[in-house]
């Protein structure tokens, strides 16, 4: 009886588990080359948009010119998306003076502070409570 009770137990357990995640979808649009691979950062909180701590998902997908589109299972929630082309591997958005980057970039909504820089978090973030799909446009 104990086993039996203990197995319904982790089912449920894993079944409650599996329900909090659902599918994002990202559409990443305007890649410039075949060269290097798209950086994808999303992030739970200002701290990590800000990249003062590493963001909760971040990987790395081949570039391909035009466009991609790529799926994972995030946990439900309100994320902040950072999206850059990374030309050269070497894992940083190259940037140009006066803080512009060199390498074409994004963020969830589309949306850009003053100066093409990094928008308010608030305005970047996106709620995935179901099957979601963001798309972003790269600039340069």
């Amino acid at each position: 009886m104990k086993k039996l009770i203990f197995t319904s137990l982790f089912i449920f357990a894993a079944f409650t588990l599996y329900a909090q995640t659902v599918p994002l979808t990202l559409n990443i649009e305007n890649i410039g080359s075949n060269k290097g691979s798209i950086v994808v950062n999303i992030c739970t909180n200002v701290d990590e948009f800000a990249e003062r701590e590493p963001c909760k998902y971040s990987f790395s997908i081949p570039a391909k010119k035009g466009s991609i589109s790529q799926q994972i299972n995030i946990d439900k929630g309100r994320y902040g998306i950072m999206v850059y082309h990374d030309e050269n591997s070497n894992n940083i958005l190259d940037m140009a003076m006066f803080g512009k980057p060199k390498e074409r970039y994004g963020f969830s909504n589309n949306k850009y502070g003053a100066f093409s820089s990094k928008p308010p978090f608030e305005k970047a973030l996106v709620n995935i409570d179901r099957p979601t799909t963001a798309s972003i446009k790269l600039k340069k």
